[in-house]
């Protein structure tokens, strides 16, 4: 091979190299940033039940229910 086509060659590899670790870097972040979601929407689910439960107790206490 002729040094021009190595060099463009490794140049490519280079290239490849940087993308796919962009590639994981990315995947990793959606990875944590879905957690994240998960662990809010959990969060949000136990308020909803303890509001519900709330407003219940509250209802029977005064009688509404």
């Amino acid at each position: 091979m002729a040094a021009s086509t190595l060099t463009e060659l490794a140049g490519c590899e280079a290239t490849f190299n940087r993308a796919e670790l962009g590639r994981r870097e990315a995947a990793e972040a959606e990875r944590a940033a879905y957690q994240r979601w998960q662990d809010a929407y959990a969060a949000y689910e136990i308020a909803r039940d303890d509001a519900g439960a709330a407003w219940t107790a509250w209802a029977q206490g005064i009688g509404g229910l």
